[in-house]
């Protein structure tokens, strides 16, 4: 029975028909009959009601039907309408079961009256429709769930009709094609696509496959630029199998594309670099197992595709050699670069590789894999072989010349203290002029033998490498002025005028090495003074650029010598250039200055060059660039002494009386030499043979200062100071000790001065140097 059906049925009052009682209690329909009013209650139910509410027939006539309702104000409703129109249809209302339960039930009823027309009762029928409603909820809700997502899906969502028509679409559909709801509604979806690509979606025959998932295609834009895009369609039908339309779902690929695209080319890329590599490559996965390499891997392993593919990696390498990369560690550690190691190609033969090892992670940080690089190295490591024996036979070499160079300077040095040492004594007696011309002039040869000697050594130093450079604060101006107005002397003599300028601009102080730029500056000026006959030399220091901590500057010396053809003025810097450019040595020296100079100036970071022009003479460039002083308002002891001029040594006539001297020397004409040079200026000196001698000596006589030679029999003169140093600790005296010594190489003063010395000179002896030293060390001596 319908529900129109149901409303239609009208029982008589009080005449209930018996005869439709089985047909009533029958339907799976609720019917019942009950009284008017508010406070109604059943007078029939069938027993289908019964089991819609859960009660029996017989519980339900005991029921009140305001008791059934879950919420009163229904039912108050539920009499008002009914009894103002007479009839109640499919009244959707909530009922409470007997067990405590909700159920929705569509009610119809109709009120009987009798022949008076007063209201006898109500009759009806319920349907429990709370499936019903579940489903109705649920539709609404999915309704709900698909506008949300039409509306806020990041995909453009279009919707066409079954002429294909556009007729409904998202906002990101306008924004991705850039068209309004005017360029869209209606329009013939096949515009939105270039013919090609129309084309060929309808050769996938949709309409009759019913989708279309994930095709690659392209879409035309409002302002007509082609996009690519990722289309899915899904074709719409109504209950009876007919085309109503389509869902079409278009993802803006484009970006996707272009990386694609970029990816590829690099693969392409990629491949043809890793192919043309001299390094084999390998690509293990996380089993260690090869999976890929490159043309190299199988020239350098001697292996194909069967000898690689799905292997174990460790196949590849010794036994031994696998244990060393193992205990790497590599794949915790991520990396290792450049191991040595050893692989076994295929005919057996070890081959030296150099390794580098990249372990591959996902997202998930798990290995997936690794990278090896591997370099042939064999003939390199032949090559580090050969190198290494060379190297050994170089530094045996080097060794032997250093030792060679040490030697000869000493043997040299010590009889050169003599002759020198035994001119000064000579010229301190009464001589004619003839005898005194005739020594100075061995003098002269003997200093320009000494002069060689230390070019010699400081050559052999520099191209050793042995030189290094101070850092300490300099006064430019001072350090000029002090070269020039020492040399002035030596231009007068000549009848030239020796002149200088530095530019005001130039920051007062400058970090840098005083001791060797100076030495640069006077070999330069030097030359230029030995090269010019009349005249005048303008030594002149310009800035090249400056910034806020770095001067550049360059130093200009011009000579008027002969000059020299500019192809040749490169040979200007080579050792002993006199030997082919001016065949007479009329002009002396050792033809090693300028060599000097230049490796100098390069370790200052700057470079020297000459200009030069035959009969023209000569100009001398060097540039430097030179740190400025954080302290440029502060005068240093360092910038101070650079500073010093040669014509304000100390006086040569400087008397010491009562100062007691410990002179340790073992060659006799030297000791002889000291103690007279010595006496002459008022000091007492006691001489040994040897640092034992001299121990011996210091224990039974007190002294004021010590010379010591170094190299010495039975004991040497660095043991000797030791061994008193270690005495000192217990007397808490000191004496103070200057080595005197031949010992005239790098790192000697050095040593001497480690041992515990306070001073250092260093033979052939210089008078004036010897006395400022012991001038030196016995004024701070008296000072603690």
């Amino acid at each position: 029975m319908s529900k129109k059906d149901a409303a239609t049925l009208t029982l008589k009052a009080g005449q209930p028909d018996l005869n439709f009682k089985d047909l009533i209690d029958h339907l799976k329909v609720g019917v019942y009959r009950s009284s008017p009013g508010p406070r109604g209650k059943f007078l029939f139910a069938n027993p289908a009601l019964g089991e819609i509410l859960g009660y029996t027939p017989e519980e339900l006539l005991k029921t009140r039907l305001a008791d059934l309702y879950e919420n009163p104000r229904q039912r108050q409703h539920f009499i008002e309408k009914i009894s103002r129109q007479g009839y109640v249809r499919e009244e959707d209302i909530r009922l409470k079961k007997k067990n405590g339960g909700l159920v929705w039930c569509s009610v119809t009823a109709v009120t009987v009256k009798d022949k008076s027309g007063e209201l006898k009762w109500i009759d009806g029928f319920m349907i429990d429709v709370t499936a019903h409603r579940k489903v109705e909820r649920e539709l609404l809700e999915s309704k709900e769930l698909f506008r949300v997502v039409f509306d806020n899906s990041a995909v453009a969502i279009t919707v066409t009709d079954k002429n294909e028509r556009v007729i409904a679409w998202n906002l990101f559909a306008e924004r991705l094609l850039g068209m309004t709801k005017e360029d869209l509604f209606n329009r013939p979806v096949k515009e939105l696509y270039p013919l090609k690509e129309w084309r060929r979606i309808r050769a996938f025959r949709i309409r009759k496959k019913g989708v279309l998932p994930d095709m690659e295609t392209q879409i035309i834009k409002k302002d007509g630029s082609i996009i690519e895009a990722s289309l899915s369609i899904s074709i719409l039908k109504d209950i009876e199998g007919n085309i109503t339309g389509a869902i079409g779902i278009i993802r803006d690929i484009t970006s996707q594309k272009i990386a694609e695209r970029k990816l590829r080319e690099s693969e392409n890329k990629t491949r043809i670099i890793l192919d043309n590599s001299a390094a084999a490559i390998t690509l293990t996965d996380g089993s260690e197992q090869i999976i890929s390499w490159n043309k190299f891997t199988e020239q350098l392993l001697g292996m194909k595709r069967r000898d690689l593919y799905m292997k174990p990696v460790s196949f590849l390498y010794p036994k031994e050699e696998w244990k060393k990369i193992r205990a790497e560690n590599i794949r915790n550690i991520g990396s290792r670069h450049h191991l040595e190691t050893k692989v076994i190609h295929k005919d057996g033969r070890i081959i030296d590789i150099d390794l580098s090892i990249n372990v591959l992670k996902d997202a998930n940080n798990k290995i997936v894999g690794s990278v090896g690089i591997m370099y042939d190295i064999t003939e390199r490591k032949q090559a580090q072989e050969i190198l290494l024996q060379a190297k050994i036979a170089a530094e045996e070499a080097s060794s032997a010349k250093t030792m060679f160079l040490a030697n000869m300077s000493h043997e040299v040095r010590t009889p050169m203290n003599a002759i020198m040492g035994m001119i000064d004594l000579t010229l301190d007696t009464s001589l004619s002029e003839e005898q005194k011309d005739n020594l100075k002039t061995a003098k002269d040869a003997a200093q320009n033998l000494l002069v060689l000697l230390n070019d010699i050594l400081d050559l052999s130093r520099v191209e050793a490498g042995k030189i290094t450079l101070e850092d300490i604060e300099i006064n430019l101006r001072n350090v000029i002025h002090s070269v020039c107005k020492g040399l002035e002397v030596l231009a007068r003599n000549k009848s030239l005028e020796l002149l200088w300028s530095v530019d005001t601009n130039i920051p007062e102080f400058l970090m840098g090495d005083p001791v060797r730029l100076r030495q640069v500056i006077t070999n330069l000026v030097n030359n230029a003074i030995k090269f010019t006959h009349k005249g005048k030399i303008e030594v002149n220091v310009k800035i090249a650029s400056l910034s806020n901590d770095v001067a550049s500057l360059i130093f200009r010396v011009p000579d008027r010598g002969r000059g020299i053809a500019k192809e040749k003025v490169n040979s200007f810097f080579e050792p002993f250039p006199q030997a082919y450019h001016s065949p007479p040595r009329r002009y002396g020296g050792t033809g090693l200055g300028l060599t000097i100079s230049r490796r100098l100036v390069e370790m200052m970071g700057g470079r020297i060059w000459v200009e030069s022009e035959p009969w023209k003479g000569s100009t001398f460039y060097f540039m430097a660039t030179l740190k400025i002083s954080p302290k440029d308002t502060t005068t240093t002891v360092a910038s101070l002494s650079a500073a010093a001029p040669l014509s304000e040594q100390p006086s040569e006539k400087i008397v010491f009386q009562g100062i007691r001297v410990l002179l340790a020397e073992d060659n006799p004409v030297n000791q002889k030499i000291a103690t007279k040079l010595l006496e002459k200026r008022g000091l007492t000196v006691k001489a040994t043979q040897n640092g034992q001698e001299a121990m011996d000596c210091l224990s039974k006589e007190l002294f004021d200062i010590i010379l010591m030679d170094v190299q010495m029999p039975v004991l040497d003169g660095l043991e000797a100071t030791k061994l008193i140093r270690e005495d000192e600790k217990q007397t808490g005296r000191h004496i103070p000790i200057v080595a005197m010594t031949a010992h005239a190489m790098e790192g000697d003063e050095a040593r001497c001065l480690a041992a515990g010395m306070d001073g250092y000179i260093s033979k052939p002896i210089d008078l004036v140097r010897v006395f400022e030293v012991i001038e030196s060390v016995l004024t701070k001596k008296a000072s603690l």
